[in-house]
């Protein structure tokens, strides 16, 4: 009866224990299998979330948009050939109609619409001073001039950076802070898609903002260039009247590609790596590498000299944390690759002293290696990893970007009429 009072009857028998006669308390054994069952359920309650919804909205995305560009494509295309051929007899027009012929008449429309919007402004300031009047109708004839005499994949590259520049201005608004942070900030671990598309436009810090102006403008026309004369090349011999659809297609695509990527990495990799990490008991050692990837993951004891230049180029690698990811640079990524084999005897140089041009090949390789370093060394600045996957986007287009453009415009284009007898 004695002993039976005494026995901590409470304690589940399952595990054993040392009893000890003079303080009356019972110490659990643990065993090695429990601290690994601890991680498992761990792991197991928090789970690995899910990639199926963004891997879905990055692939009809982009088939919606390449589908949407290339009706539109087809619309403008009969649009200019019927306008060109209606009224014209075969000796007035003895030559074959050319897809320059039609972006030439393209441009002749526009500069007709500029001038109209030059008398509209006339009217509009009819009210002002004489010398306020001509300030601005001469501002905005010297924007207009400058809108009609670049090519049309800058026109649409204009209109990116000032969507880009709109969105940086929301974003210093107090009153849409808060909307701009649920709805332009795409997180890895929220679930949501539709991020993913809005977070390639604009950007909270203005550095970043000024780099993604310059990269577009230099590169976004070259890119379009590229694209229109790979059509042109093409057996098929299809007429084109614009290539801002093509253009704006491919752009959106390459974001919404370099977007899953990062977002594949940053749920797949590093973070079944960041609940290992937390999994661990805070007293145990870390384990000794074994194998030569666990050995790259693992810091190496390093040198007084060598931690002197880390503490000036700090490694991300402990810290191992999700970011969020705003700015278009994996499409510009994609451009400046699609360029760089478009064109690869063509050299960048500053706009500014000093005027020291750079292959662009060596420029473009230079940025994927640093990007390279980046990721191996997790600098969390930049979204390294949406970079290598608008990388990967340009190069795969260039190869097979024209061709399915090709056919997609065929596959769409409306039948011809049959005759019913």
């Amino acid at each position: 009866m004695l002993w039976s009072a005494l026995r901590p009857s409470s304690l589940p028998r399952s595990r054993s224990f040392i009893y000890s006669p003079r303080l009356f308390t019972a110490t659990p054994l643990v065993a090695p299998s429990a601290v690994l069952q601890t991680e498992r359920t761990l792991a197991q309650t928090i789970g690995r979330p899910s990639v199926r919804n963004q891997v879905l909205f990055a692939l009809f995305g982009s088939c919606a948009v390449f589908a949407y560009a290339a009706a539109w494509t087809n619309i403008e295309t009969d649009e200019w050939l019927e306008k060109l051929t209606r009224g014209r007899a075969p000796r007035t027009w003895p030559h074959t109609i050319t897809s320059l012929d039609m972006k030439n008449a393209a441009d002749l429309a526009l500069a007709q619409e500029l001038r109209e919007g030059l008398k509209n402004v006339g009217v509009w300031t009819s009210g002002l001073g004489m010398a306020t009047r001509n300030r601005i109708m001469y501002i905005w004839a010297n924007v207009a001039q400058s809108y009609l005499n670049v090519t049309e994949g800058k026109r649409l590259c204009w209109k990116i950076c000032l969507l880009n520049v709109g969105v940086y201005l929301a974003w210093k608004s107090r009153r849409f802070y808060p909307y701009m942070l649920r709805n332009f900030v795409h997180d890895p671990l929220s679930g949501r898609s539709i991020t993913m598309l809005t977070s390639m436009f604009g950007s909270r810090m203005a550095v970043v903002l000024a780099l993604n102006v310059f990269f577009l403008d230099g590169f976004g026309s070259s890119a379009s260039f590229h694209l229109l004369q790979r059509q042109d090349r093409l057996p098929e011999g299809q007429l084109e009247a614009t290539s801002r659809y093509h253009f704006l297609a491919f752009f959106i695509s390459a974001g919404l590609f370099a977007a899953l990527v990062s977002h594949i990495t940053h749920l797949k990799v590093l973070y079944p790596r960041l609940i290992a990490r937390l999994s661990l008991p805070s007293n145990l050692p870390q384990p000794k590498p074994d194998t030569w990837a666990s050995a790259i993951r693992t810091p190496a004891p390093i040198s007084g000299t060598r931690a002197f230049f880390r503490s000036w180029f700090p490694s991300g690698q402990p810290k191992l944390r999700l970011t969020s990811r705003t700015g278009g640079t994996g499409a510009l990524y994609a451009l400046m690759t699609l360029t760089a084999l478009g064109f690869p005897n063509a050299e960048i140089a500053l706009f500014y002293p000093p005027d020291y041009s750079v292959p662009i090949q060596w420029a473009v390789g230079s940025l994927v290696l640093l990007d390279i370093v980046g990721i191996s060394r997790g600098w969390k600045f930049f979204d390294h990893i949406a970079h290598m996957g608008g990388t990967a986007f340009g190069a795969v287009y260039y190869v097979y970007g024209p061709r399915f453009w090709s056919w997609l415009r065929t596959v769409i284009a409306d039948p011809s009429p049959v005759d019913v007898k």
